[in-house]
């Protein structure tokens, strides 16, 4: 067996090489973007939700995102050869859908809530009481799914699928997807050594749910749950994005372990552990539960194989 039969699947395709992919991927955000913004103008769609001009306009950003939807399933569907790489999305039974949502939204929260703890009870945060309105609440949490969903078909459905097809190590699909994720960040305010890693450490995270439990919604629900647990229920920035409206209201917000005052909690220390703590945890439990029936796993014995040895490798 050469190189090439070590490291390269026979099914490959040459459109799936590395750098082609993160190209394509570039591509179909443009026109992701475009359909959004000139065709759906769904950065007008805040309006639906309130009258104050600015909370509008900054649900309105996040909307933007759900041109990404179109453009990654049309860059999937229109060649035939890549309708495969759907199976993440489009789950045979449809239940799975709601389970995986429900299993991420709780994930998310619970993650996102215990930094914050935290940060509050190492003084870094501080609450006076909010207000709630409704119409508002319900419009950031359908754009931020539409958001974070964008994000997860991007990096975790489209380049994470392809690469997978091409190269035999998933370290390759995770790798590759988790540079591009962490490249779209590095352009917010309050960007530190500490926030790319922690943006790279979630990137793992959510590549490793798609990969084990090969259910996406699962992913995309976690990283709205977090987003928007962070954002509007506390008030604090979203990888350094601030918005204007939040149930809480922040009393004091100054960086340390598990907060950090220009980035928001991923930002942190404290986040980047308890985000390692939970890729391990996802590593123990997949090699120690092989085949269970909680985790979805393909046919294909090799490809199980591959998942073990590569979570005995990053062990």
């Amino acid at each position: 067996m050469n190189i090439k039969e070590k490291l390269l699947r026979k099914e490959r395709s040459w459109t799936d090489i590395l750098i082609l992919v993160l190209i394509q991927a570039y591509l179909w955000m443009q026109l992701g973007g475009f359909l959004a913004m000139k065709v759906l103008q769904a950065d007008k769609w805040g309006y639906l939700f309130t009258d104050n001009a600015e909370i509008a306009a900054d649900i309105g950003e996040y909307f933007v995102s759900f041109g990404f939807w179109i453009s990654m399933v049309l860059g999937l569907v229109v060649f035939k050869k890549n309708r495969k790489l759907l199976k993440p999305l489009c789950l045979e039974k449809k239940m799975d859908i709601f389970k995986g949502m429900g299993l991420g939204l709780l994930a998310g929260f619970v993650l996102n809530a215990s930094i914050i703890a935290g940060a509050i009870a190492t003084g870094s945060l501080s609450y006076t009481k909010g207000n709630i309105q409704v119409l508002p609440i319900i419009g950031y949490f359908a754009a931020i799914l539409f958001q974070a969903g964008g994000e997860e078909l991007i990096c975790r459905m489209y380049i994470m699928g392809k690469l997978k097809r091409r190269y035999k190590s998933p370290a390759v699909a995770i790798a590759g997807n988790s540079l591009l994720f962490t490249v779209l960040h590095l352009g917010n305010p309050g960007v530190t050594v500490t926030s790319v890693v922690g943006v790279l450490a979630a990137s793992i995270l959510f590549s490793l749910i798609v990969y084990y439990f090969e259910n996406i919604w699962t992913a995309i629900a976690m990283h709205t749950a977090w987003n928007f647990t962070q954002t509007i229920i506390f008030g604090l920035p979203n990888s350094g994005m601030t918005s204007p409206y939040s149930i809480l209201n922040t009393e004091k917000a100054i960086s340390g372990f598990c907060y950090d005052a220009g980035f928001g909690v991923e930002g942190s220390f404290g986040a980047v552990i308890a985000i390692c703590l939970v890729i391990a945890a996802i590593l123990l439990i997949s090699k120690k539960k092989g085949n269970c029936d909680t985790i979805s796993l393909p046919d294909n014995e090799r490809e199980n194989a591959e998942r073990k040895l590569f979570a005995e490798e990053l062990r």
